[in-house]
């Protein structure tokens, strides 16, 4: 704990002094895609049930999911490409472990904090009621998605090599989970072999158990382990690659 306290400490007065426009992402995120994405779709998606209800978990996804990617990513970047921070950090006591940890961390907090400001602006713009049990199951879920882009971050922010590849991956990967994966599209408009393909990615069940709250349906615990064991994977395969990226520490 007394290595992580300092690294800890800066995070917090970092957002100390930042919150103002951190907070402002946050609101700015899930309105952004309500109104020109959410809304647009509604007019064109038929579904048994009202699009902007089930998309709102595709708002919560997409929100959070991004904003742990981009601040974990960010952080490893300015800490490896971007500044001198690294040749600080290698005088320090601190393994390559305690490096990627305080950074995925940085990514889950902001995640959670995305999280919980679009849960509170869709439910009041879309007039839900999740419940208890409801809210849990879904904060469950998403606290391991969260923790899965935020990992995914953490290891393209290590390994990307410039600016605009960085750049470039991210829009792709915000395109890719808002469309490709069944966040605002539901995956029935889809035709057979793309989705033969794309129901094989347990991040695909994972994103569809948020759903299951919204059109009570069975959640799909077999998603929300496979989710879980490729996070530890990729997270290993960071660890291994930062021991090839920097020096040992």
């Amino acid at each position: 704990m007394s290595v992580f306290r300092p690294l800890l400490l800066r995070e917090l007065y970092d957002l100390k002094n930042h919150f103002i426009s951190v907070l402002l992402f946050w609101v700015l995120m899930p309105v952004i895609l309500h109104i020109f994405l959410a809304i647009p779709l509604s007019l064109v998606i038929q579904m048994d049930i009202r699009y902007l209800n089930w998309s709102a978990g595709g708002i919560w996804i997409v929100t959070a999911g991004i904003t742990a990617f981009l601040y974990s990513a960010n952080r490893m970047r300015k800490i490896h490409r971007e500044s001198s921070q690294i040749d600080a950090l290698l005088k320090a006591p601190l393994s390559n472990l305690h490096l990627l940890l305080i950074t995925v961390l940085r990514g889950l907090f902001y995640g959670i904090g995305q999280f919980i400001i679009a849960l509170i602006i869709t439910t009041s713009l879309n007039n839900e009621y999740l419940g208890i049990n409801g809210l849990l199951v879904v904060s469950f879920q998403m606290f391991t998605l969260i923790l899965h882009f935020a990992v995914l971050g953490t290891f393209l922010g290590m390994i990307l090599p410039g600016r605009m590849v960085f750049t470039n991956v991210s829009f792709l990967i915000f395109l890719f989970i808002s469309f490709g994966l069944g966040n605002f599209i539901p995956l029935g408009n889809f035709p057979e072999s793309y989705l033969t393909i794309i129901e094989a990615i347990p991040t695909t069940t994972a994103f569809a158990n948020i759903k299951t709250v919204i059109i009570h349906t069975p959640f799909n615990w077999k998603g929300f382990f496979f989710t879980l064991m490729g996070t530890i994977i990729i997270f290993i395969i960071a660890l291994i690659a930062s021991h090839k990226l920097f020096r040992k520490f």
